[in-house]
């Protein structure tokens, strides 16, 4: 290894050093610093705010100080930001943001397709993203929502909370199937969302009843 840089020049090896030393600091910020200063430095709201519209949220729940989604369980005026719902926590997760902020996805969604207004099954942009994020929602058993509440620790003051919420661990349902709008601006239900596959205990008929019922036929 010596005589490896004894090859190079006195500038040379400077180079290499100083190369080495910048790779040594990209690495340790990478995994000490890069997803914190991502969450609370580069994605804030101001930076989604950007180029999703303001009035694309719930204004009664959404940016108040009188009605705030809270973000820790301690802090009852504690405001939750974009990326504790839409930025799942872990370091190669955090690079979702650069490669959001470059992409051109949102300027296509805003297109129109006419074809499909004519026919009359066209979806509005936001009402679309609603029902594709619900749909994973059902189908993650409301992963998002759990990250930050656990269900043994959801305790509702009112009555009417009370029995929804063993009324749904009764029926086994999650939680986006009853709080689905809760912080965007509202989108109605779809009539079949949250559809549960049908199982059936049945066991099908065997071939010699179906040659037996073919014969029934044929006799009639």
């Amino acid at each position: 290894m010596k005589n490896f840089f004894q090859r190079f020049s006195l500038q040379s090896r400077i180079i290499f050093a100083i190369a080495g030393a910048g790779i040594l600091i990209i690495g340790v910020f990478f995994a000490v610093a890069y997803e914190p200063v991502t969450r609370n430095f580069v994605a804030q709201d101001a930076t989604c705010n950007y180029c999703h519209l303001p009035w694309e949220f719930n204004p009664d729940v959404r940016l108040t100080a009188t009605k705030p989604h809270q973000a820790k369980p301690d802090q009852p005026q504690s405001q939750a930001k974009c990326v504790d719902c839409h930025l799942p926590e872990g370091r190669l997760n955090a690079t979702f943001v650069y490669t959001h902020i470059v992409s051109f996805t949102d300027l296509f969604g805003k297109f129109r397709d006419l074809e499909a207004e004519r026919a009359g099954d066209w979806i509005p942009p936001r009402a679309a993203t609603a029902y594709r994020v619900r749909d994973r929602l059902f189908e993650t058993d409301s992963g998002t929502c759990r990250t930050c509440h656990i269900e043994d620790e959801i305790k509702p003051k009112r009555t009417r909370g009370i029995n929804a919420h063993k009324l749904a661990l009764e029926k086994k349902q999650t939680c986006i199937e009853c709080h689905y709008n809760e912080v965007h601006r509202p989108v109605d239900q779809r009539k079949a969302a949250f559809q549960r596959p049908i199982i059936s205990f049945e066991q099908p008929p065997s071939a010699e009843m179906k040659l037996l019922q073919f014969v029934q036929e044929v006799r009639r």
